[in-house]
């Protein structure tokens, strides 16, 4: 399964589960190793995508914001919520070949 190096999969290892190649978890970011994160609370009908434009100029990084609110559901966000927001040297890393 080849895997490009822009790919948020990259990097990562490959495993067989039930007969069938996938992908190994990646394992979940700590907050404490990104102390300039922001906090973002969200208001009414807000998206990760929009967030993602809002932080970084890019809708297509909202996987990054998803990442690090692990065990939130990334469609279903609400007003109030409180969201970690990586910073962008952290959310636009590649990882070296």
């Amino acid at each position: 399964m080849a895997v490009s190096i822009y790919s948020r999969y990259h990097g990562l290892a490959q495993v067989t589960s039930g007969g069938r190649q996938s992908l190994a978890e990646r394992p979940m970011p700590r907050v404490e190793d990104f102390p300039d994160s922001l906090v973002h609370v969200v208001t009414a009908g807000q998206t990760l995508e929009q967030l993602a434009f809002l932080y970084y100029g890019r809708e297509d990084l909202w996987w990054q914001i998803a990442d690090h609110n692990p065990g939130r559901d990334p469609l279903d966000v609400a007003p109030g919520d409180r969201l970690l927001i990586p910073p962008l040297r952290v959310a636009t890393r590649t990882r070296a070949r």
